[in-house]
């Protein structure tokens, strides 16, 4: 019966017998040995290989309890300290990784480590092997610095012991980058996997998988560095790889044309980021519905629809992506909180304010419930008091605004630039509701941290400068407005040319307090530049060009010149038509009074 289980396991040991017939025939190997000799090395030796058949086919269950007894019976045939305990627990080590047991697993490669240490010293290539394995469990648990050890000691001993070229010192480059790429390094990340590269190039051939991943890699960290062109040469020759071993219809490919399509995203070539996407999506529900990776692409190709003005569309994936992420990690998932914040933006966009409100509020409740006090969550109480400030409710708005600043001084300090984009959004408020002192104050605090942020010259510098001057002419202090607008106008200018809309805007504040400091000459300059740039960019058919003209004809009506006020009240009006606005709209019945009052001056 002895002989008979040697030649059975032997078959079921061949590589010209695929797992599912090796398992059943070690199985049967495993129920003669336990008969005929009970506990013995043998009997041990053949769970290890059912185990490693096990993780093989993805069983960490069954593999993990194989190996288990494995290690029972080698424990205590052979002692705690024996070399085959060692590489037995390594194996549960990685059972235990891959099952996401990481603290398990963790242990448990130490005390392997320590056995093989013991019996070979520190220096042996199995040790090397094992640190390596460590360093990937510390990187997955967050510690970077850990890793990087791991990763650095396992190299060290590996140069020792075989020429720089390497496979396992691939390996552990590979992985070095990914600890530089978590700790945002990227160019020391892709220096290490370029170097990894040249090892998989000339060990393992140029179209290997393993070549493959390392351009995977370098894509992702060439899109953090925002070099597209080199994200996207990469990501290509990943797929060139993967479509030529997986074939094109595979998830290796899928996950590499989905990036692609986030880099083309971030280009604005839409309609290739829209393919691309697109071509992955189909791939990963042709495979699963249930596919957090799905879910991913589902939430860039929203973003696209956007961006493409496919509102409903965009609508659709949001959905759907939500939908998935739900199935498979319930309802307090992170990434359903992202997919809300872009869901609710998009409702704000259409002014559809309530459901922006009721995506916000639930996307606030997964962030507290993961994050508590994080930037996170001010950013989510930001939003929602843009939408409750945009339908009215200043109050609310208020403690909406108020939780994002204490959240933000918390936890990222006091004089950070969101501390001043919501300090803005509170000044606003306060405008809002006519109380002023209060209003200015806080357009004054985030002006000042938009300067020691920004510089004095950034572009949100103009754009403070234009609230506290809507402020100081609503009080009457003209000097004090125009002071700010003359500083926002050189500010725009430097940025945007001479002949930007943002610089007629900033004219024509200018033109309407000249107007109320009755210098009616350098009210009409403004008026007039402010006019030629409207035009020129905008056409005829603008509301912009009619409020223009509409100006000019006050200037000239308070200047007693009242043919040329009609004029420009006539032009404004046909222009107001002309934009669409109706006969009873406000602007178009002040206008109709203004032509009304210059034909009676004019003829009486």
């Amino acid at each position: 019966m002895h002989q008979l289980a040697q030649l059975i396991l032997l078959v079921g040991e061949s590589k010209y017998v695929g797992d599912y017939v090796a398992k059943n025939l070690l199985e049967l190997a495993l129920v003669t040995y336990e008969r005929s000799l009970g506990m013995h090395v043998s009997t041990a030796d053949v769970l290890h290989l059912l185990g490693t058949i096990g993780m093989s086919e993805s069983s960490y269950d069954s593999a993990r309890r194989y190996f288990e007894r494995a290690l029972a019976l080698k424990k205590e045939i052979l002692g705690d300290l024996s070399i085959s305990v060692a590489e037995t627990l390594y194996l549960i080590g990685k059972v235990q990784g891959n099952s996401g047991d990481i603290e398990d697993a963790l242990e448990t490669l130490k005390e392997a480590m320590q056995i093989q240490i013991y019996v070979n010293g520190k220096d042996h290539e199995n040790v090397a092997a094992i640190l390596n394995d460590v360093g990937v469990i510390q990187l997955r648990r967050g510690n970077e610095d850990a890793a990087l050890l791991c990763f650095k000691e396992s190299i060290r001993i590996w140069e020792m012991r075989v020429d720089k070229k390497n496979n396992f010192i691939g390996e552990v480059l590979l992985n070095v980058g990914e600890v530089e790429f978590a700790k945002e390094n990227y160019d020391e990340a892709i220096n290490h996997f370029i170097e990894a590269m040249s090892i998989f190039k000339e060990k393992r051939g140029v179209d290997h998988i393993s070549v493959a991943l390392v351009y995977y890699k370098l894509g992702k960290s060439y899109f953090q560095r925002k070099e597209f062109p080199s994200a996207i040469e990469t990501f290509e020759k990943c797929i060139s790889i993967r479509t030529l071993k997986f074939g094109s219809n595979s998830l290796p490919v899928a996950e590499a044309l989905g990036d692609l399509g986030v880099v083309y995203l971030q280009k604005d070539e839409l309609m290739k980021a829209r393919d691309c996407l697109s071509g992955a999506l189909q791939t990963m529900l042709d495979k699963s519905s249930n596919n957090l990776s799905a879910a991913e692409v589902m939430f860039h190709l929203g973003k696209v629809m956007i961006k493409m003005k496919y509102y409903d569309e965009a609508i659709t994936y949001f959905q759907d992506s939500i939908t998935i992420r739900y199935r498979i990690s319930g309802k307090n998932d992170l990434g359903i909180a992202e997919t809300l914040m872009e869901l609710g933006l998009l409702h704000e966009r259409k002014q559809e304010y309530h459901k922006s409100l009721d995506c916000y509020r639930s996307c606030l409740q997964i962030r507290k419930a993961h994050l508590s006090e994080h930037e996170f969550v001010a950013d989510t109480y930001h939003s929602i008091g843009v939408v409750e400030q945009s339908i009215g409710n200043h109050k609310q708005a208020l403690v909406e605004f108020g939780a994002a600043l204490t959240i933000y001084q918390k936890c990222i300090g006091e004089e950070h630039s969101s501390c001043a984009k919501t300090i803005n959004n509170i000044g606003l408020v306060y405008d809002a509701m006519k109380e002023y002192d209060e209003s200015i104050k806080y357009h004054k605090e985030a002006l000042r941290l938009r300067q020691l942020n920004l510089g004095k010259d950034d572009l949100k510098v103009a754009d403070s400068l234009d609230s506290i001057a809507s402020i100081y002419q609503r009080q009457a202090k003209n000097e004090k407005a125009l002071k700010c607008l003359k500083e926002a106008m050189r500010i725009r200018t430097l940025h945007l040319g001479n002949d930007h809309l943002e610089v007629a805007t900033t004219l024509f504040g200018m033109g309407i307090i000249f107007c109320d400091m009755n210098e009616l000459d350098k009210a009409m300059s403004c008026y007039d530049v402010s006019l030629s740039i409207r035009q020129q960019k905008l056409g005829g058919k603008s509301i912009e060009v009619a409020q223009t003209l509409h100006n000019m004809g006050s200037v000239y009506a308070l200047k007693q010149e009242y043919k040329k006020a009609l004029e420009h009240w006539t032009s404004s009006l046909e222009k107001y038509k002309e934009a669409g606005l109706a006969e009873d709209h406000h602007m178009v019945t002040c206008t109709r009074g203004n032509i009304s009052m210059a034909e009676s001056l004019i003829s009486g």
